[in-house]
């Protein structure tokens, strides 16, 4: 019955996901990938539940708490890295005009940052009550003495050497802390995937490698499609994507998906009484909860911390609305508002449909430069500080950024900003939104050729 309950939360919250998303509605679409990653942890969940009688969710709730704060901890910790890997940055964001939008966006930091164990977790247990590589096993083997002190010096140089050479080496980062951990869980007699493989016992650490790239897939698809979302700066590796990820990227959730594992072993064994989140019929007791309400407070601070150090540094671009279209009046904002439209996106699709646009409160001489306006700051997330900034270069349109030089544009954009302007602009910025235009120019005439 509870299997059923979570699939049938889970597909409905789907459902209304994806229509919010289409219809734009604020409260929906812009927070879409936490509505839409959490629906279908419900629905993932509720699958485990009918095949095997337990879940995470359910059997083994004691233990929900704890990995849905080490969760937002471990992903906090890689956004920590990233003020020096500068790999992905985010646009799009809730504002940071008043108190209302620094709460949201903190909250919706947490409620993503939560699903990375979960979503690895659940979709490990997915795989197992399918039945994935159930009976595999390889041969026992005593591991040599000196293999567990090997990897964990591996595993410290590959975070030194991204942490050194990060522009093209910055990819080492992931995997390197099961190399430095789960050697020390292996010392311990905490769970490890070195025991595993010592033991013959393959499967966990095979379905891990599944579970991180299909997690990978489902994580990029959800983004691709977000309105507030991550964008990818590899240098190196922009030429191919698939979503707004590298296709060479790809490599990296497997690699994040055995951090997760060795991570919550680690803290499972210290502070939550060696209980793990696998799958079995209950947990008998799980973790005491005066314990984890005494290790709160350290994460809550963490998570500030972090939040603080990267406010300025990972934010490429803030929501966008009505009031930032240099195109539209103050006076047709309040009448789209009697309408229903109060959202960029809400807009262009009226404008660019014919059965809506002719009730639009809108001169038409005016209609055409504001479709590009609007075209042009939804573009990669470019949004309206940035924006701005374009249309003051004489950058108008998404054909026009096609057409720049990206290091000529970044210096001119730069000369006209002030330097510690909000949001973040760096080189790789101007890099991706010229190259993503190009693309998608040329993808245009393609369609244009193709229909004629």
């Amino acid at each position: 019955m509870k299997g059923r309950l979570s699939l049938s939360i889970g597909s409905c919250g789907l459902l209304l996901a994806f229509w919010g998303l289409y219809k734009d509605w604020g409260l929906i679409a812009q927070p879409f990938y936490a509505w839409a990653w959490w629906s279908y942890l419900l629905c993932l969940d509720g699958f485990v539940q009918i095949r095997t009688g337990g879940s995470l969710m359910t059997s083994r709730r004691p233990l929900l708490l704890p990995v849905l704060l080490w969760s937002t901890t471990f992903w906090s910790f890689f956004e920590l890295l990233n003020l020096r890997l500068q790999n992905w940055y985010y646009v799009e964001v809730f504002g940071r005009g008043d108190e209302v939008d620094v709460l949201a966006g903190g909250l919706f930091g947490i409620v993503c940052f939560a699903t990375v164990l979960t979503g690895l977790f659940e979709t490990h247990d997915a795989l197992g009550a399918l039945g994935l590589f159930r009976g595999l096993r390889s041969k026992p083997r005593k591991l040599p003495s000196w293999l567990p002190n090997a990897l964990q010096g591996l595993g410290v140089a590959m975070i030194v050497t991204a942490l050194v050479f990060p522009y093209y080496l910055g990819p080492l980062v992931w995997g390197s802390l099961s190399l430095v951990l789960d050697p020390w869980n292996y010392r311990r007699g905490a769970r490890s995937l070195l025991a595993d493989w010592e033991g013959g016992r393959i499967q966990v650490p095979l379905r891990l490698l599944v579970a991180g790239f299909l997690c990978g897939l489902v994580w990029e698809s959800f983004n691709f499609l977000a309105p507030q979302k991550w964008l990818y700066t590899v240098r190196g590796l922009e030429g191919m994507k698939l979503f707004e990820m590298p296709l060479l990227g790809f490599l990296g959730f497997p690699a994040l998906a055995i951090d997760a594992f060795a991570m919550f072993s680690a803290v499972s064994f210290t502070f939550h009484g060696n209980e793990t989140w696998e799958p079995r019929t209950r947990v008998p007791r799980g973790p005491r909860l005066s314990l984890i309400m005494a290790t709160l407070p350290i994460h809550v601070v963490f998570w500030l911390s972090v939040t603080l150090a990267i406010k300025d540094a990972n934010v490429g671009s803030i929501e966008l609305r009505l009031s930032h279209l240099q195109n539209l009046s103050s006076e047709s904002i309040a009448s789209l508002a009697e309408i229903g439209i109060e959202r960029p996106r809400q807009l262009l699709r009226a404008l660019e449909d014919p059965s809506e646009r002719d009730g639009l409160p809108i001169p038409e001489d005016v209609r055409p430069a504001l479709i590009e306006e609007i075209h042009l700051l939804t573009f990669k997330g470019i949004g309206f500080h940035h924006g701005t900034l374009l249309q003051n270069s004489g950058v108008a349109t998404v054909k026009a950024l096609s057409a720049s030089d990206p290091e000529r544009l970044y210096l001119e954009l730069t000369a006209n900003r002030r330097k510690d302007a909000f949001p973040t602009l760096r080189p790789e910025h101007v890099r991706l939104w010229v190259d993503a235009a190009r693309y998608a120019v040329e993808r245009e005439a393609l369609a244009t050729t193709t229909a004629r």
